[in-house]
C-alpha cells in the first residue's frame, strides 16, 4: 500500500481539491453534520459513523467549537440559515442545562434525541461548559453590536441567581467547579488539564465582562477573580522545562500507565480554541516555542507518513503513546486531521506575532494545510484518523471536529474573505 501510493503521489497531489473548494466542502459537512433529520433539533453529531466506531452523539465540546467556528463564519457572510442555526442551538442548550443527568452540567455526551447518556463514561468533562460560554458570549456581543441586547438578557445572559439563562449558568458551574478534577478532551485521564483549565479561564473572564456589560457587577467581580486564580494556577504550575507545557497534573486515580512521555496535542488545542482572547500564554512564549518544537519533533519520527513524504507538513496525533487507531484501544494511534491543522493554524498565529519570521511561517502553514488535504479521499471527505505508515484514512468518517478544524483554520489564516 505504501509503495502504491507512492507512485501514485504526483497523480494524488493533482487531485486535491484546493483549499477554498475543500473550506466549502468542510463548511457544507459541518452543516450536515448539524442538521441531520433524525436528530434533535440544535444538536450536532460528532460523525455520521453509528458502528465501528459509533460516534452518532452529541459531545458537548465538538458542538460547542463547531458551533462557534459557524458564528465565526456568519459574522463573515451573515448567512441567515446560519443565523437560524445558532438560534436553534441556543435553544437546544437551554433545554439540555435542565436535564437531569449523572453530572449535571458536565455531562460530556448525549443521544441524539436530546437526552443524557446513561452509559458508563469519563465524568465529568468541564471543559464543555467553558467552551460552549465562550462561543455564546461571542455572539451576544454581536447580537448586542446590532441592538439586540434584549435577546442577550432574554436567551443567553440574565444577571440573577439562581441563573436562568445559558451564559450565566455555564459561568457558574465553571466559577464553582474550576477546582474539581475531571476528565480530560481524549476522555481519558482524570485530574486537572491545561485544556480544561485554559478554557474555563477564557469563560470566566469574557463572562466577567459581559457582566459587567450587563450591569451584573458582583458577578463581574467574581468571575474576575475565579479568572485570575485559574491563570495563576496555569503559569506556576504547568511549565515545564523538559517538554515546555505540561499536559495534566493531580491525577487522583494515577492516570494512564503508558503515557509517560509528558507531551499531548491538547495544550496546542487550547491555545487555539481559546483566542484570540486569553492573554495568559502567548503563542511566541518560550515555553509555547519549546512545546511546539518538542510535539512536532517527536511525531516527526513516530510516523511513517513523516518520514515518506517530508515535503509535506508534519502529521500529529493526539500523543505519542496513544493505543486508539479509530476502532478500538488495543492499536497504535495515528495522526489525525484535527491535530495535523492545529500546527498549521499555531504557525499562522504565530505570525502575527513574529513579523521577523512571516515568510517562513506561511510556508510552514502551506504544508500542514497540504499534509491534511493529501491525506483525505480527493472528494473532499476527512474521517478521523490518517494510518500512521498507508497514509489512509480510518477512524470516524467524516468527523465534524476534522471539518471544523480545517473551516477554523482557514478563517484564523485569513484565507477566507
Amino acid at each position: 500500500m505504501k509503495i502504491f501510493i507512492l507512485l501514485l503521489l504526483p497523480q494524488l497531489v493533482w487531485a486535491m481539491p484546493s483549499k477554498d473548494e475543500q473550506f466549502k466542502i468542510s463548511l457544507k459537512t459541518v452543516i450536515d453534520n448539524s442538521t441531520k433529520h433524525d436528530v434533535k433539533p440544535g444538536m450536532v453529531v460528532a460523525s455520521p459513523s453509528r458502528s465501528n466506531p459509533d460516534y452518532y452523539f452529541d459531545w458537548v465540546r465538538d458542538t460547542a467549537l463547531t458551533m462557534r467556528s459557524l458564528i465565526d463564519y456568519w459574522e463573515m457572510s451573515k448567512d441567515p440559515k446560519v443565523k437560524k442555526m445558532i438560534f436553534t442551538w441556543i435553544d437546544a442548550e437551554a433545554y439540555r442545562q435542565n436535564l437531569p443527568t449523572f453530572s449535571g452540567l458536565g455531562e460530556p455526551k448525549y443521544n441524539i434525541d436530546g437526552s443524557g447518556y446513561t452509559g458508563p463514561w469519563g465524568r465529568p468533562q468541564n471543559d464543555g461548559p467553558a467552551l460552549r460560554a465562550t462561543a455564546m458570549i461571542k455572539f451576544a456581543r454581536l447580537m448586542m453590536a446590532e441592538g439586540n441586547t434584549d435577546f442577550v438578557i432574554k436567551k443567553l445572559y440574565h444577571g440573577i441567581l439562581p441563573a436562568d439563562s445559558v451564559i450565566k449558568k455555564d459561568l457558574e458551574y465553571t466559577a464553582y467547579n474550576w477546582q474539581v478534577p475531571s476528565f480530560d478532551l481524549w476522555e481519558e485521564e482524570l485530574g486537572m488539564h491545561f485544556y480544561t483549565l485554559l478554557s474555563q479561564h477564557t469563560a470566566l473572564q469574557e463572562g466577567s465582562k459581559l457582566a459587567r456589560e450587563l450591569g451584573d457587577y458582583g458577578a463581574a467581580d467574581f468571575y474576575g477573580q475565579q479568572a485570575s486564580w485559574i491563570a495563576e494556577k496555569l503559569k506556576y504550575e504547568f511549565i515545564d522545562s523538559r517538554v515546555g507545557i505540561l499536559v495534566t497534573t493531580h491525577k487522583p486515580h494515577g492516570g494512564l500507565g503508558y503515557k509517560n512521555s509528558g507531551l499531548d496535542v491538547a495544550p496546542l488545542l487550547a491555545l487555539l480554541h481559546n483566542a484570540p482572547y486569553q492573554k495568559v500564554f502567548s503563542f511566541n512564549h518560550p515555553a509555547v516555542r519549546k512545546y511546539v518544537d518538542v510535539l512536532k519533533n517527536t511525531f516527526a519520527q513516530i510516523y511513517t507518513v513523516n518520514k515518506e513524504y517530508p515535503e509535506l507538513g508534519v502529521a500529529i496525533g493526539r500523543y505519542p503513546e496513544d493505543k486508539y487507531n479509530g476502532y478500538h484501544t488495543s492499536g497504535e494511534g495515528n495522526p489525525w486531521f484535527l491535530t495535523t491543522l492545529a500546527l498549521g493554524e499555531y504557525y499562522c498565529q504565530l505570525k502575527k506575532e513574529n513579523k521577523e519570521y512571516s515568510n517562513m511561517l506561511t510556508g510552514l502553514t502551506e504544508r500542514q494545510f497540504a499534509r491534511a488535504l493529501f491525506h483525505s479521499d480527493r472528494k473532499g471527505a476527512m474521517d478521523e484518523q490518517i494510518h500512521r505508515e498507508s497514509g489512509v484514512m480510518q477512524g470516524a468518517r467524516e468527523l465534524t471536529w476534522s471539518h471544523n478544524a480545517f473551516m477554523t483554520a482557514m478563517m484564523r489564516c485569513g484565507f477566507v474573505k
